[in-house]
Order: C-alpha cells, then sequence, then structure tokens
C-alpha cells in the first residue's frame, strides 16, 4: 500500500445552478464525477487508497466537504478537487481559456504538490494555456476556497478549462483528453508519493 492517501472531490451537484456550458450541453458536475469515477480504480490497481468527499449527485455542502476531508482516515491525506473554470455566468460564450491550480494561503507541502501536478500537466498538454501566479515563487494560485482549509490534509483545486469558452468545452467532452488528463494526474500523484 501507498503512503499517500487519496481524496477526491468532484464539483459541486446538479442541483448547484449555473455550473454548465450556455449551451447545457456540458455539466461540471457531470464531468468532475466522471473524471473521478475513471481515476478511482486506476489508483487503487497503483496500490492508493482513495475515498471521496461525496458520492452524490447533488450538492452535500462545502463546510460538510471540508469537515468529512478532515475526519477520514489514514495519514498523509491528498485531496484533489476538480472543477471548471468559467468567465461568466454561464449564459454566454466568453474567451479566457486554460487551466489554474489552486492551494491555501501560505507555504504548504499543497504549493509543492500542486507545482508537481501542474508540471505534468504542461508536459502532458504543452499547447494549453496555463494561468499562473509566480508572485510568492509557486505557480499556483491562493485562496480560502473552503475545502482547501481543513485539517490534516493537503489539497489543491483543479480548475481544467473554461465551461464557458467554446474551444475548451470541445476539449472537456473529448474522451481522449479526459483518458490522458487522469494519466497525468496518476503520474503526478506517483511523483508526489516519491517524496514521502
Amino acid at each position: 500500500m501507498k503512503k499517500l492517501t487519496i481524496i477526491l472531490d468532484p464539483a459541486h451537484g446538479e442541483d448547484v445552478p449555473g455550473k454548465q456550458s450556455p449551451d447545457g450541453k456540458h455539466k461540471e458536475y457531470r464531468w468532475s464525477r466522471n473524471i473521478c469515477h475513471d481515476l478511482h480504480p486506476i489508483l487503487v490497481a497503483e496500490g492508493y487508497a482513495v475515498l471521496w468527499t461525496t458520492t452524490e449527485e447533488t450538492e452535500p455542502g462545502l463546510t460538510y466537504r471540508k469537515n468529512k476531508a478532515s475526519t477520514l482516515p489514514g495519514e498523509n491525506k491528498f485531496l484533489i478537487s476538480l472543477h471548471n473554470n468559467a468567465a461568466g455566468m454561464g449564459v454566454k460564450w466568453m474567451e479566457a481559456r486554460g487551466i489554474e491550480i489552486w492551494t491555501s494561503p501560505g507555504q504548504t507541502k499543497s504549493d509543492e504538490y500542486a507545482t508537481i501536478i501542474l508540471d505534468e500537466l504542461q508536459e502532458t498538454f504543452p499547447s494549453m494555456k496555463f494561468r499562473k501566479d509566480i508572485s510568492d515563487g509557486d505557480v499556483d494560485k491562493e485562496s480560502k476556497f473552503t475545502v482547501l482549509m481543513g485539517s490534516g490534509y493537503s489539497a489543491v483545486l483543479l480548475e481544467w478549462l473554461f465551461q464557458d469558452n467554446i474551444e475548451d468545452v470541445k476539449l472537456l467532452m473529448d474522451e481522449d483528453v479526459n483518458y490522458e488528463l487522469c494519466n497525468a494526474l496518476v503520474r503526478a500523484i506517483d511523483e508526489i508519493e516519491q517524496t514521502l
């Protein structure tokens, strides 16, 4: 068994309004749960313990997710929250595109993990735009997003492409791209495991 315990945190729920492409064809909650369902067996086969903040289709609440992650068993817990970004309110197509990764404010192991993930994603997807904040020496952006602020675990929130950009949505709906994303995340997790 690996040292790292992975906590998958799928985005939002089907009852959260506005989390979709302007044409309604792409739903963030569904995409995120599909990626989590694809990642889970691969990580288990690699020897990781894999837990979830929620397996429901509806939104249990951000505080629930944080508290659940904080109380799940395991040492070296690492939460990955999988989202799609948006530049608007989901009613019209926007110009912004690309990928961001977020951690909590300050210097923690999460910053190191975010850098490993972003490096792997850049290597796998060299033509994609990566939106970084290097003001503090790291590549991740920082915020007090609730799910990043729990205790007893490291955490990153990946904003994978923009659900209100028509070109990014094509990528979000591309099975080959999603397959490569899963493989890149597993490679990054394996690299993080080697740091323990």
